[in-house]
């Protein structure tokens, strides 16, 4: 199978995020969705990609194999839980709207951020949040979707640990109501922490 310049792209976006579903290939690279699924299954058919379907309530999954990561600067991912399939997917629409209202701004997803630590060494420890964004100017803002409430102790300490890091200027959380009122309480006179309601930004 010849690969066009978008499929390659297109293999380059989902291993970036680590696995999507086809309207969100489709909103990337402004294609109707049902186009993305048709081209999506003949590069499965190559052994480029693989397609999940959790639940019939669930779009189903797109994510590479390791042909398809050879034309990607990363390893495939090693396996996809059912558990994190709200986050990943409201990830991407936030990744995706992001990139509408900043085109000029640089992304850096977790999975690469993730890839450069092991690369220089750094190893496991701290926090990595859920993607840059880079601006022209240079400033850097850490992006995390929080859809659940976890530990009191467990958020302050990656709030302290962003305290820490003089290279981010500001990290933007994208909250669903029920951690709303955790974070808002949390960050209170933290200026480069800014919140948002997640269903309000995507809509």
């Amino acid at each position: 199978m010849k690969l066009t310049s978008r499929d390659k792209e297109i293999l380059q976006f989902i291993n970036a995020v680590g696995w999507c579903i086809a309207p969100q290939i489709g909103r990337r690279f402004s294609i109707k969705w049902w186009i993305v699924y048709r081209r999506m299954m003949q590069l499965k058919k190559a052994g480029l990609v693989e397609h999940l379907r959790m639940s019939i309530e669930y779009h189903g999954v797109f994510y590479l194999t390791h042909q398809g990561a050879k034309y990607t600067d990363l390893p495939p991912v090693d396996g996809i839980s059912k558990g994190i399939y709200d986050h990943q997917r409201m990830l991407v629409d936030v990744v995706l709207t992001l990139r509408e209202r900043y085109p000029d701004a640089a992304w850096i997803s977790e999975r690469h951020l993730v890839h450069e630590k092991f690369f220089n060494g750094i190893g496991k420890s701290g926090h990595v949040s859920d993607g840059l964004l880079i601006f022209p100017d240079e400033k850097r803002v850490a992006i995390e979707v929080e859809l659940s409430v976890k530990g009191r102790r467990r958020i302050e300490g990656i709030l302290k640990s962003y305290s820490g890091q003089l290279d981010i200027k500001e990290v933007w959380y994208f909250c669903s109501p029920s951690a709303l009122s955790m974070l808002t309480s949390l960050s209170f006179k933290k200026s480069f922490i800014k919140i948002f309601p997640i269903k309000e930004f995507l809509s």
